[in-house]
């Protein structure tokens, strides 16, 4: 169960604490400021146009997204004040930031942010270049060239890590300024930039200061990255980036910030800039496509000024801390919205990118939340927490202090879609009201009167001269200088014989009027004096005045000298800066080159390695193969060599029964000499068969043996009868045997769904095969069980006979756990019927059924059967061993 004071806080979270207060005073709208930037090529199209001082107009191209939403509609927007793009910096920190400055001396609170998109120029605005300051420069410029005269001794104000600051005396003061020297005997290293630091003679002061005050200096660097708060001038290395985060606090005076962040005490603008561009140094930033050197993270650089009033006498301040008034200017450099189909951003900054836009996108919609409670005197919550940027200023935008904001806008034609968001959102802030903040004079409300620290310092001075030992002998005649002489006497006029009275009194005149004449002479010789020294000085001051025409001569060409040697300095280090990050982009780019080199030549090593190996289990698996071919080689040399020598046994055999023949019938020569060329054009034939080739069967007449030959010589019926004298006893063919595919090995018989069974012995049968019609997985052909592949096609030659043909070959396993078949014999099978026309070849009458066979080339798919040799005759069978 809450408490009823934690529930009045729940409500004071969930209200602006300083709402009600506020309603009462004036109220002012957050001041919006337009800054164009100028154009980087001549040739880019503008979408932004100025049509007055206050106003600008936006249209869109014809590539935005916005013109085929709103039908090219153009829009107008209103700001305070638009800068065009020829604006000099000067000019916009006179109009927007110096009367925050002036708010500050005087003991107000200030904020102003730059907004827009990436690359439209926002820190340019803020921080400037070199001998082109910025907002933030000018800024602590014309601070400390105004309190100048009136900075308290360093350590008399210290911060007590509670956003208040301790008091402490003189003493206690030069005992830690000590410390700080022994600890720092070394000097420390100047991280400022000096074309930051502008001459006194550039800066204007600002009126107005209380001078019964004593002022100190404390500056804050944090940044804001994936949302989380870093502390950029915490002690260690300048480039650190391993830094702890931080939180975000409410102090006793329901003021927001930042818990444990480094104050620094400066005294000097140069102090200021040494710590800014520490920060400046660890700040995150990147290159992106569409800036070179694009902020990843919203930076803040907050300015602390503190004063308090001085005692009675003008010298000490007062030991109170509730007569301390600590005013604060926070400048802010907003990180810049972008897209991602634009930059194409990957990895880290995308992240970056995302959580920019949606800190961006809270702090909309918290205005949004103030513009409507304001208009519709709602109390709904703001959702400050959601994002750090908006908790830190929860404040400012509660009515503690000026609120202004500068939009920098891009005028190119392709940041169209991104300008026009940026100008709803400026739209929309100008709308929101902050109360103008209250400043009490402490001093009068405890009875110190006005110009006393003045009136010190003269009497100091005044003292301080007498006590010279010059003073001693200067003559000072004070009577001379502010009397005639002693006051009339008081005689009274009573009668006419007082005669003594009117001689007293004509004693005195003329003692009064030789006291005149002396004091004249003494004029007349004083005036002498001081015009001879008047002469004296008006020479001595020409001449000094030449002498330092002549110096700032001089002066003025060693500035020249040293403005160019830094400027030559600054390009040494940007192109050094350049170098480096060339040189590490590709050392990286190198390192990656050779990790991916040695990632190849180990997949090319292991490669290697399994191709021997697969090497070495294929020679194994084929080496019984080939010594099984080589068998067969030599058996069908034999087979050879018996066959030749069987023809020429039927040669000679011809030649005895031709002699026969002549001696016994001489009238059948003719007719036997034309059958003995047939025979020996057909043997001659037999002859030249190529290896693997099957001699023609020959007529049966001429293969009946000898000794039937003699007995038909007495007979005329068989020298008579044709069909004796055609057919013969039918000759065996070795290569009539059941197909080769039949060795009982692991087939895989690739068939069409439908195919026409043979019925002849040459009918392929493989045992222990697989029939597939279709290859649908790898599993099919790439497993162990599997070592042969048949493909079986089915189709009509020209006389539309039937024709199969097999395309056999070996499955052989790849290195990548696939499968290839390498194609070595192809077998055609055709069937024909017995009773053809005679016209046809006699080998088509001799059997029913004729066999080619082929060696295929090797095929790395197991899909692609060789292409059939179109001059194969019909009869022939080739084994290519």
């Amino acid at each position: 169960m809450k408490s009823a004071k934690s529930k009045q806080r729940l409500n004071d979270m969930r209200t602006p604490a300083r709402s009600r207060q506020n309603l009462v005073g004036e109220r002012d709208p957050v001041q919006v400021y337009c800054r164009l930037r100028p154009m980087q090529r001549d040739s880019d199209a503008p979408c932004v146009k100025i049509i007055s001082p206050t106003t600008v107009l936006l249209s869109p191209p014809a590539t935005a997204i916005s013109y085929r939403n709103e039908n090219a509609k153009t829009m107008k927007y209103t700001f305070k004040e638009v800068f065009p793009p020829e604006t000099n910096q000067q000019d916009v920190f006179d109009k927007v930031a110096l009367p925050i400055v002036e708010g500050l001396i005087k003991g107000k609170n200030g904020l102003l942010f730059t907004y827009g998109v990436t690359g439209s120029g926002k820190t340019f605005t803020m921080t400037g270049e070199p001998q082109n300051c910025g907002i933030l420069p000018r800024a602590l410029n014309i601070i400390f060239k105004t309190i100048n005269d009136f900075q308290a001794h360093k350590y008399v104000f210290k911060p007590d890590k509670m956003n208040m600051f301790d008091i402490q005396t003189e003493a206690e003061a030069m005992l830690e300024r000590q410390q700080e020297l022994h600890k720092f005997k070394s000097g420390r290293k100047n991280n400022s930039n000096p074309d930051l630091a502008m001459s006194s003679s550039d800066v204007t002061k600002i009126e107005g200061i209380n001078e019964d005050n004593q002022y100190a200096v404390f500056v804050t660097y944090v940044e804001i990255y994936n949302n989380s708060v870093f502390d950029l001038l915490e002690d260690g290395p300048p480039v650190s980036r391993n830094l702890p985060v931080k939180i975000i606090r409410e102090d006793a005076a329901h003021n927001m910030y930042v818990h444990g962040v480094t104050e620094v005490e400066i005294k000097s603008a140069e102090e200021a800039f040494e710590a800014f561009y520490l920060g400046l140094k660890r700040k995150r930033m990147a290159h992106t496509n569409l800036n070179a050197e694009s902020s990843r993270s919203h930076s803040v650089f907050t300015i602390r000024l503190v004063q308090a009033p001085v005692d009675e006498m003008g010298e000490a301040v007062i030991q109170n801390k509730k007569f301390l008034n600590i005013s604060q200017l926070s400048l802010v450099d907003l990180a810049g919205s972008e897209r991602t189909n634009r930059t194409k951003n990957t990895g880290q900054r995308l992240r970056e990118a995302g959580n920019i836009n949606k800190s961006l996108m809270t702090l909309r919609t918290c205005l949004e939340a103030l513009r409507e409670n304001q208009i519709n005197g709602s109390n709904n919550m703001v959702p400050y927490r959601e994002s750090k940027i908006t908790h830190l200023f929860k404040n400012f935008f509660e009515g503690e202090g000026q609120v202004r904001m500068i939009v920098c806008a891009n005028p190119r034609a392709e940041d169209y879609d991104e300008t026009i968001q940026v100008m709803r959102f400026a739209e929309m802030a100008a709308e929101v009201e902050v109360a103008k903040p209250q400043v009490i004079d402490v001093a009068a409300t405890i009875g110190l009167t006005t110009g006393r620290r003045k009136a010190n310092r003269l009497f100091t001075t005044a003292r301080d001269n007498l006590a010279r030992p010059e003073a001693k002998d200067i003559e000072m005649d004070l009577g001379l200088v502010y009397s005639l002489g002693p006051d009339f006497p008081s005689l009274e006029l009573n009668s006419s014989q007082a005669a003594h009275i009117i001689k007293e009194l004509m004693a005195h005149l003329e003692m009064r009027i030789s006291r005149r004449e002396t004091l004249k002479r003494s004029k007349a010789i004083k005036d002498e004096r001081l015009r001879s020294a008047l002469l004296e000085l008006e020479k001595d001051s020409m001449e000094v005045r030449s002498e330092n025409r002549s110096l700032r001569g001089q002066l003025a060409a060693a500035e020249r000298r040293v403005r160019a040697l830094e400027e030559r300095l600054t390009a040494t280090e940007n192109a050094s800066l350049s170098h480096q990050r060339k040189l590490s982009e590709l050392t990286e780019y190198s390192s990656n080159l050779k990790r991916e080199l040695q990632e190849k030549e180990q997949l090319l090593s292991q490669h290697k390695f399994d191709k021997e190996k697969q090497k070495k289990i294929l020679e194994k698996r084929y080496n019984h193969k080939i010594a099984a071919e080589h068998e067969k080689a030599k058996e069908i040399n034999c087979e050879k060599e018996r066959l030749r020598n069987a023809i020429e046994e039927k040669e000679n055999r011809l030649k005895i029964i031709a002699e026969v023949l002549n001696a016994d019938r001489g009238d059948n020569i003719e007719v036997y000499q034309k059958t003995t060329g047939e025979m020996g054009a057909q043997t001659s034939g037999g002859r030249e068969f190529t290896p693997g080739s099957t001699p023609r069967a020959l007529p049966a007449h001429l293969l009946t043996p000898f000794s039937s030959a003699v007995q038909t010589q007495n007979t005329n019926q068989a020298r008579d009868t044709p069909a004796s004298s055609r057919r013969g006893v039918a000759i065996a063919n070795p290569r009539h045997r059941r197909s080769l595919s039949a060795d009982g090995r692991g087939w895989i018989e690739h068939a069409p769904n439908k195919i026409v069974p043979m019925g002849t012995v040459m009918k392929p049968n493989i045992a222990h095969s697989k029939v597939v019609n279709k290859l649908t997985s790898v599993k099919d052909i790439a497993n162990s069980k599997t070592s042969k592949y048949c493909l079986i096609s089915q189709e009509q030659d020209t006389d539309g006979e039937l024709e199969t043909k097999l395309y056999k070959g070996d499955v052989v396993p790849t290195c990548g756990g696939g499968a290839q078949v390498i194609f070595n014999d192809v077998e055609m099978l055709k069937q024909f019927s017995p009773n053809r026309d005679s016209t046809q070849s006699h080998s088509h009458r001799v059997s029913g059924t004729s066999c080619a066979r082929h060696s295929g080339k090797r095929r790395d798919t197991g899909c692609s059967p060789p292409q059939t040799p179109s001059n194969t005759s019909k009869k022939q069978r080739v084994d290519d061993d």
